[in-house]
C-alpha cells in the first residue's frame, strides 16, 4: 500500500471515529463561539444568494443548513461517512435537504469534476479542513478551486488558528496558498485571535462595485 494510502485511512478511520463518539465533536451547536463564526461568515459573502455552492468537511452539517439557506443547491461532502448521516438528519430537521447533495469525499482525488455544459460553483467554503491537508494537497485544492469557480464566484476560508495535534498545515500557511494564487484576488480578510477568515473571487470588484455605486 502507497504511504499516501496509509495516510488517507488513518485520516478517515480518525473522523468516523471521532463523529461515532461524540455527534457534535467541536460543539458547533452548543459553543457561542462557534455559532457567532459562522454568522461573521455569513455576513461576510459577498453576494445575497448563489446558485451552486460546494462545501467539503461539512461535518455534522451545521453550516451546511445556513448556507442551504443562501443556495439554490449545495453539494456537501465529508471524509467520514457517519458525519454525513449526522448533517443527512440535520438538513432533514431544518428542513432544507431538498436542494442539499451530500457525498463522501477525500480531497484533493474527490473534487468534483465540471463537466463540459455544466455550471462551475459560484461558492466554495473551506472552513476548518484545508490544515489537514500536506502542502501538495493544499496546493491541488488550491488548483482546483480555481478551475472549478464559475466567473464573479467567492471561495471562502475560515480556519482556527490555534495548533493542535492533527494540524499539518499552519493557518496563515493555509491561506496564503490562495493569497499567492494567480487569477484570484482577497475581497476580504477577518482576522482574530482565534480564527482567520478570507475571500477571494476571480473577480476583483468589491460589494459596492459590483452593485454599481463605487
Amino acid at each position: 500500500m502507497k504511504p499516501s494510502a496509509d495516510k488517507d485511512d488513518q485520516r478517515a478511520s480518525y473522523f468516523e471515529q471521532l463523529y461515532r463518539d461524540d455527534s457534535d465533536p467541536w460543539l458547533v451547536r452548543q459553543r457561542w463561539y462557534e455559532e457567532r463564526k459562522r454568522a461573521i461568515l455569513l455576513a461576510s459573502l459577498p453576494q445575497r444568494r448563489f446558485r451552486h455552492a460546494y462545501e467539503p468537511g461539512c461535518g455534522n452539517g451545521e453550516l451546511t443548513v445556513e448556507l442551504a439557506r443562501r443556495c439554490n443547491h449545495v453539494l456537501a461532502a465529508d471524509l467520514s461517512a457517519q458525519a454525513l448521516r449526522l448533517a443527512r438528519q440535520r438538513l432533514l430537521d431544518a428542513g432544507c435537504g431538498d436542494h442539499v447533495s451530500l457525498a463522501q469525499h477525500r480531497l484533493p482525488q474527490d473534487w468534483p469534476r465540471i463537466l463540459p455544459g455544466e455550471d462551475k460553483f459560484d461558492l466554495i467554503v473551506l472552513s476548518e479542513i484545508a490544515y489537514y491537508l500536506s502542502p501538495e494537497e493544499l496546493g491541488r485544492v488550491v488548483e482546483h478551486s480555481i478551475a472549478s469557480l464559475a466567473p464573479g464566484g467567492s471561495i471562502v476560508l475560515c480556519h482556527w488558528r490555534a495548533p493542535f495535534a492533527q494540524r499539518i498545515v499552519s493557518t496563515v500557511r493555509v491561506h496564503a496558498a490562495f493569497q499567492d494564487a494567480p487569477g484570484l484576488h482577497r475581497v476580504l480578510r477577518h482576522e482574530e485571535t482565534d480564527f482567520l477568515l478570507g475571500i477571494w473571487s476571480n473577480d476583483a470588484r468589491s460589494v459596492a462595485q459590483r452593485e454599481g455605486f463605487a
